[in-house]
């Protein structure tokens, strides 16, 4: 099996990139693009649906999972990527039927990827040693109910003494991501994702 994962920007690639070894079993092979943002993604994927479109027939093993931060409304960005896969003529696991064959996932970072990293406080402390268990303070268990994600993650590292001239998306990614345990992570929507690559 291949899968190609379309992402909304660097930071997805990055993590995806140590994560999806752990993840995938063994034999897949995976490609990540990443995108200028969640604009840019949404106006590249019909011309890129289309091409799997045709290549579908021909590559059996092939398989896509479109991968977005939903920000703060889950719902509408969800319709948005099932609508442009709906008018692509294509199915998603959300809209085949019972028995029917799909190719391609569509799934949500809530609110934003960072939520996953925030899942994991151990391995944030692991990455960034001088972050304190008291740097979390004052966050709800479930990082998924943040909603200004990364702006909390950067806060967090301020705090332990990082990254105090501005943020570095990519790198909280590099850095973070070898130390997250998938079976500790709280994120509902990493485990979500997690589980969706089962289905594949």
């Amino acid at each position: 099996m291949h899968i190609e994962f379309l992402l909304e920007e660097e930071s997805a690639k990055a993590a995806l990139d140590l994560l999806l070894p752990r993840l995938l079993p063994p034999g897949a092979t995976w490609a990540c693009y990443p995108h200028r943002g969640k604009t840019d993604l949404l106006q590249r994927l019909p011309g890129r649906l289309k091409t799997y479109a045709r290549q579908f027939p021909h590559q059996p093993d092939l398989r896509v999972v479109v991968l977005m931060d939903a920000d703060t409304d889950c719902r509408r960005r969800k319709a948005e990527m099932e609508q442009v896969v709906a008018a692509a003529g294509l199915l998603t696991k959300t809209t085949a039927g019972a028995g029917q064959p799909f190719r391609i996932l569509t799934r949500l970072a809530v609110a934003e990827l960072e939520a996953w990293f925030l899942g994991d406080r151990a391995a944030i402390q692991a990455a960034y040693p001088r972050v304190r268990p008291q740097h979390f303070g004052g966050l709800p268990p479930n990082p998924d109910a943040i909603a200004d994600t990364w702006e909390t993650l950067w806060r967090v590292l301020r705090e332990g003494r990082y990254y105090l001239a501005g943020k570095a998306k990519v790198e909280w990614a590099e850095t973070i991501t070898p130390h997250l345990d998938p079976d500790r992570n709280t994120s509902a929507s990493f485990q979500y994702f997690r589980q969706s690559l089962g289905l594949l």
